[in-house]
């Protein structure tokens, strides 16, 4: 009986368990939730919905809390965090696609955990997920996919300083700017995500025509880190490529001061040939170095010393890479001699700069030279003042004088002349004023360049635009002076109705003769800069493509505005104008305006032939702006068996219907400056019908039995 009993109670405290699990399993199940996850790109986000149920008629739930950890926010309180009976809650949130396991496959999982208190006591409730097939799963993981984007990468600090991401290791940046624009006028901005990734949004992946450059903004740096150097990657880069995908990116940076060696090239004119630079041996421009990391040819990068005072390279790995730097001189190589132009096998020491310096000795002290060249700052404008830059430039060391003698166009008016100081020569009487322009002595030191700026007045009337504006400058040295080729310089200026002032041009035009261009003559570019922004650009860059019909190994830089360098790979051409301060127009109209002139020879040219030149130029970490594209065309010499010129009229054009004059039938080709083709067919009774052109300026190709020509048409 007493067995019985304690049976008794045993049994009644076992149901009584039971009774109170069963309860507070039948307290779990009335709160119900829902987890649904969107598929996101590489780099990006995928987007979160959390549904909270209160399935219960009578129970309410407070302090409702959602624990995700793959989220952003890995813990959210409800707000309000009470729940009644029957009542539905909807939370967003978002988990950020980091790219750390790019190699891994696509298909990702996450769950979450929903708690509340009820009566005093906590409940938990997993979350009811989806699979990848979009059925609801019970207490199950929702799956998501990760989604390629066009373009992603990964902005980071290299803390091991091995020029690579290391998820474990390295420490990526949050909230980074990347500055988008292409040559179409299109900008954006695109932000890596709060784990140091981002990607290439939809609205705008790249098409087939056009392309953004990216320049990534070290002002969005934290302020501790918005002076590292980059050890990984480039900027300006190509965020994405012609039909391109899964293309992923990593930029790494480091403070540089403990971890990363650093090798400095330098080369002096070593006066006294002792191989050691004493006080008073000056730098030595013309200086091409080459940077040479284990002895591995596929390192090699150039930088060239322009006005400079030295080139330096940073080492990753200190006091274990083997650094080789090599000298040789791009121009007047038959001038000078480079005592020791290799150094081999260089190991450098983390936080500190090694020094390689390249001792130049003259073959001879008769060897002197003088050139002068002419550059358009701003072109004519019937009622505003044009702007040309005169520089002079002693090639050599030693002293150049003499005289120059510049001859402005019949039809402009020189108003002034002024020096680097702003000083106006023809007020203070150091140039003098003659009935075709002005003349003045010049004297300078040793590879010294000097620079002037010509403005002058345009009249209002009796010019028009499309005429030509032709400037002429002669120098007549005093001192001992090589060549003559290089004493006069011409200039020829289209007159405008408005101009940009950032683009390229060919000093010839856009049209050459082919009998009077021969294969010792030079293309010579002009890229043009001005800082339009508000502030003072800090530096500047230039990125520009030489055309597939230029020798590149016959490039050479002229003259500059400002102190460069430039590194060369390939047919790609990085020109660096480092603290420049370049001053912004609306404070100083004049002073904001640069320019870099270089010489090519073409590989081959023929009739027909066209050459195009174009730059992006940036400002500080600012979007490129892109010039116009420049064309050179080869056009037939004119001979006594021509038939008149060519004309075409309406030019500009406002309708769809071109006339031509002394010409009758044959075929033309219309091509947009860029080289592209735009319409072509045969054309009678001398007028040639276009359907829906938009405005523009255009090159026409005419060809017939009697000649060919290109003329420029405008459309308005």
């Amino acid at each position: 009986m007493l067995f019985t009993n304690y049976t008794r109670l045993g049994i009644m405290k076992v149901i009584y368990f039971l009774c109170s699990f069963l309860s507070c399993l039948s307290v779990t199940a009335q709160l119900d939730f829902d987890m649904d996850v969107s598929n996101g790109p590489m780099g990006g986000y995928a987007n979160v919905t959390y549904t909270v149920t209160n399935l219960s008629p009578t129970d309410t739930y407070t302090n409702v809390t959602i624990t995700h950890p793959d989220a952003l926010i890995p813990t959210v309180v409800l707000n309000p965090s009470t729940l009644g009976p029957g009542i539905q809650f909807t939370q967003t949130g978002r988990i950020a696609i980091s790219g750390d396991s790019y190699t891994a496959i696509g298909l990702l999982t996450t769950q979450a955990t929903a708690t509340a208190m009820l009566n005093g006591s906590m409940v938990t409730e997993l979350s009811d997920g989806i699979n990848a097939q979009g059925n609801r799963v019970n207490d199950g993981s929702s799956e998501y996919f990760r989604v390629e984007s066009s373009s992603y990468g990964v902005i980071y600090i290299d803390n091991d300083i091995n020029g690579q991401y290391d998820p474990a290791i390295d420490s990526p940046m949050p909230h980074v700017s990347i500055n988008l624009a292409n040559p179409n006028g299109n900008t954006g901005v695109i932000t890596t995500n709060d784990t140091g990734w981002w990607h290439m949004p939809d609205s705008l992946v790249n098409n087939v025509i056009t392309e953004y450059t990216a320049v990534i903004d070290q002002s969005t740096f934290p302020p501790s880190s918005n002076n590292y150097i980059i050890t990984d990657g480039n900027s300006p880069f190509i965020p994405n490529l012609f039909f391109a995908a899964n293309f992923r990116y990593s930029h790494g940076y480091t403070d540089g001061t403990s971890n990363v060696g650093y090798l400095e090239a330098s080369a002096f004119l070593d006066t006294n040939a002792n191989g050691q630079r004493d006080p008073g041996e000056i730098n030595m421009p013309y200086t091409n170095f080459e940077f040479i990391a284990d002895n591995d040819p596929a390192t090699s990068r150039n930088f060239y010393l322009g006005t400079s005072s030295s080139i330096t390279k940073s080492d990753l790995n200190p006091g274990v890479q083997l650094n080789d730097v090599n000298a040789s001189l791009t121009l007047y190589n038959s001038y000078f001699t480079i005592t020791t132009p290799n150094y081999d096998d260089i190991l450098t020491t983390a936080g500190a700069t090694t020094f390689t310096e390249f001792a130049v000795t003259e073959n001879s002290t008769s060897n002197r030279d003088t050139s002068v060249h002419l550059v358009s700052q701003s072109p004519p404008n019937p009622g505003f003042e044009s702007k040309v830059n005169l520089v002079i430039i002693n090639e050599l060391n030693g002293t150049s004088t003499g005289t120059l003698q510049f001859d402005n166009d019949i039809r402009a008016t020189v108003l002034s002349i002024t020096d680097s100081s702003n000083n106006d020569l023809l007020l203070n009487g150091t140039a003098t004023a003659n009935a075709t322009g002005f003349s003045m002595a010049y004297s300078l030191n040793d590879f010294e360049s000097q620079y002037y700026l010509i403005t002058m007045s345009t009249p209002v009337t009796g010019v028009q635009m499309g005429d030509t504006f032709t400037h002429n400058v002669t120098i007549n040295p005093t001192s001992t002076d090589l060549s003559a080729t290089n004493n006069i310089d011409s200039i020829d200026v289209d007159v405008v109705a408005s101009y940009d002032p950032n683009d390229v041009t060919e000093v010839r035009g856009p049209i050459i003769l082919i009998n009077e261009f021969t294969s010792s003559d030079y293309l010579e570019y002009t890229i043009r800069f001005q800082n339009m922004g508000s502030a003072s650009a800090q530096f500047v860059r230039i990125l520009s493509d030489l055309h597939p019909a230029l020798d590149d190994s016959t490039f050479e830089i002229i003259t500059a505005s400002h102190p460069y360098s430039y590194e060369k790979n390939g047919r790609s051409l990085d020109f660096f104008f480092d603290n420049i301060q370049l001053p912004p127009e609306a404070t100083d109209p004049e002073g904001s305006n640069g320019f870099i002139k270089y010489r090519i020879k073409p590989i081959t040219y023929a009739v027909g032939d066209i050459i195009g030149a174009s730059a992006a130029i940036y400002f500080d970490y600012n979007a490129p702006v892109f010039t116009e594209v420049w064309t050179t065309t080869f056009n037939a010499p004119a001979s006594i068996n021509d038939v008149p010129s060519i004309a075409i009229y309406p030019n500009p054009l406002q309708g769809n219907v071109l006339r031509l004059k002394n010409l009758d039938q044959g075929f033309a080709t219309l091509y947009a400056l860029d080289g592209k083709q735009i319409w072509s067919g045969d054309f009678v009774d001398s007028h040639i019908r276009f359907t829906d052109l938009n405005s523009g300026i255009y090159l026409l190709r005419i060809e017939s039995q009697e000649q060919t020509a290109t003329l420029k048409l405008v459309v308005e």
